[in-house]
């Protein structure tokens, strides 16, 4: 319980509570003003359904008026399809392993592995897809099959692989949470009767985890319906259905990232932007379908008219005799061992990929770090680098930095001090939601914002550093929000107490006790969102833009380092372009596995300091 000021509140009090009320308000503007603006955009193809044909034909041809996306949504549906049925076994696998069988050091170090993996940036993923799955792996596979192999393994498999390995982590941790929260009782009542720790762990622990593993598999499908970079860099972009075990095609994501930046306003933009509103749904469906399924787990449930399986040697059933119970326990003990391998090989399979990535990019990228890297320009003839895109990356980072992190540390202090407020409510859920939109559908919305304003007629785009800083500063907020929320939340009520005691007002007591308490924690959640944004492409390739020389105002088109990994991809093995992207590739995922380190070290136990004091 929140503890309460005695003496009336003070002029500061009303003004410290409007602003974070007016952080709340603008956080919910937010959100209402993307769905309006999408929407608004997209009217021209939504309120002619019958003549643009978008979710019934699968030609998309602009130039001639066809604009049917049925090509597109198959890319991504079977994708994603390919994604979960890897992904889903190995991950709740590898879940079991960690709860039930890993001894804790070993559990300590998946668990920091799997935050790596998470942490990896979707272009890398792409990139590493590209060039080494699919080039070095399923292009031989396709080979030894004797199948064509026109895109040197690219295509809807690969694509399904890549988002695979990204959504691992997501059913892992999730799944393990679950598994956590099974009572301990429950798995030593099934180990006293008998139970080895197979039977423990597929009669008792799993089907009591059942709906939330359900739910974490909705949240990873959403996650992957969703993403952008790594599928456009794998999939071979080909707009045409294909159902071959090496066939090409598109996705949704991918089709808005490689032609809305340059579509001007008109029916295609329109068409764009409605695939962009049907992939925002489909990704709130998702997340909302967890949410309630995680609701209903979260109740209790009485389970009438279940049959009840009698222990050996009840009534019942005949009686055994001793060579049946011991071939019985021998059988178990045997598929016990068994089960135990699989499991650990299921760990395994989850964090190879983070070696094979990390290792892969190290080998092709670190020889090209050098003091040109750093200093030049990609057409400097002197030496080759891009400086102007790291500089470009913090500017669009820390611009977007200094736009989320106060008005999401004021929406928490809203939420977690002002909780009779009647905008508490939606503000919490909206900011949950947020989390959950596909960072295209962010770019899009600074796209409509920024570059094609909606409450301008250009015809001629607008691509700057604040677009772009406007689509990571969304992307930012409810990690903010999330993480000082809860930080505020873990701050004893005694210390609130004691400063109404000394006669502090609300405001003083917000601002000097319990922001300064809460701070560790909330430099960690600022941390995470940076690190979250640190890799991001497809929202700034529809707003930043992207330019070959150095930035002179945020109003100018801004390079970013991702870009260039992910353009610069295309070019031919021993090019110095190619370098360049490897080069990229390497400084980005050192950056942000920097940036992971260091909040798993501020974080520790994941409690502020103040929380000591009760």
């Amino acid at each position: 319980m929140t503890a309460h000021q005695s003496h009336p509140p003070s002029r500061g009090d009303f003004v410290f509570r409007w602003l974070c009320q007016s952080a709340g308000g603008f956080v919910l503007s937010v959100a209402a003003a993307l769905i309006a603006v999408l929407v608004y955009k997209a009217w021209p193809v939504l309120s002619e359904p019958g003549k643009y044909r978008l979710l019934t034909s699968t030609k998309w041809f602009p130039d001639g008026n066809e604009y049917g996306a049925l090509v597109f949504i198959y890319g991504t549906v079977v994708t994603s399809l390919i994604a979960m049925l890897v992904a889903v076994p190995l991950g709740v696998g590898a879940a079991a392993y960690l709860s039930e069988l890993a001894p804790p050091r070993v559990r300590k170090v998946c668990a920091f592995l799997l935050e790596l993996l998470a942490a990896i940036p979707s272009v890398v993923y792409g990139f590493w897809g590209r060039e080494f799955l699919a080039k070095q792996g399923l292009a031989p596979f396709f080979d030894a099959l004797g199948l064509p192999n026109v895109a040197s393994g690219q295509g809807i498999l690969a694509a399904g692989l890549v988002l695979s390995v990204m959504i691992l982590p997501y059913i892992t941790a999730v799944s393990f949470d679950v598994m956590q929260a099974v009572p301990r009782s429950q798995r030593e009542g099934a180990l006293a009767l008998g139970s080895t720790r197979w039977q423990t762990i597929w009669r008792v622990v799993l089907p009591y985890a059942r709906p939330g593993v359900i739910a974490a598999c909705f949240l990873a499908l959403g996650r992957a319906i969703g993403e952008t970079m790594a599928v456009t860099m794998v999939i071979a972009n080909s707009q045409y259905l294909d159902f071959r075990l090496n066939g090409t095609g598109d996705t949704i994501p991918s089709v808005i990232a490689k032609e809305l930046f340059e579509a001007p306003p008109g029916v295609k933009q329109g068409a764009l932007v409605a695939l962009g509103l049907l992939l925002l749904g489909i990704t709130l469906v998702m997340n909302f379908s967890a949410r309630i399924v995680v609701r209903w787990m979260s109740k209790p449930h009485s389970h009438r008219n279940r049959s009840i399986e009698l222990a050996e040697g009840q009534t019942g059933q005949p009686a055994r005799t001793a060579e049946e119970l011991s071939a019985s326990r021998k059988k178990a003990q045997r598929s016990d061992r068994v089960m135990r391998g699989v499991l650990a090989l299921c760990q395994l399979l989850t964090v190879i990929p983070l070696f094979l990535i990390l290792g892969y990019i190290t080998v092709r990228g670190a020889g090209g770090v050098n003091w040109d890297f750093f200093t030049k320009l990609p057409n400097d003839t002197s030496g080759r680098g891009l400086a102007h895109a790291l500089y470009g990356s913090c500017i669009l980072v820390g611009l977007a930095t200094a736009f989320a992190v106060p008005v999401g540390v004021l929406a928490a202090v809203f939420l977690a001090e002002y909780r009779n407020n009647r905008l508490v409510a939606p503000l919490r859920f909206v900011a949950e939601t947020l989390g959950a939109v596909p960072s295209i559908v962010i770019g899009i919305f600074g796209y409509a914002m920024f570059v094609y304003p909606v409450w301008m007629n250009t015809s001629r785009g607008q691509f700057s550093g604040w677009a772009g800083a406007f689509a990571l500063g969304v992307m930012m907020l409810p990690v903010v929000i999330r993480a000082t929320e809860e930080a505020l939340r873990l701050v004893p009520n005694s210390l609130r107490e004691a400063s109404y005691a000394l006669g502090a007002s609300r405001w003083q007591t917000v601002v000097k006790v319990l922001l300064p308490a809460a701070l560790p924690a909330i430099v960690t959640g600022v941390f995470l969102a940076v690190g979250r944004i640190a890799g991001e492409t497809a929202p700034l390739i529809l707003t930043a833009g992207g330019s070959q020389y150095m930035p002179r105002t945020p109003l100018d088109s801004t390079p970013f380092l991702p870009f260039y990994i992910y353009d610069f991809a295309k070019y031919a093995p021993g090019s110095p372009e190619i370098q360049l992207a490897w080069t990229a590739a390497f400084v980005l995922v050192t950056v942000v596995m920097l940036l992971n380190i260091g909040v798993r070290m501020l974080s520790g136990k994941r409690v502020v300091a103040a929380a000591r004091a009760d």
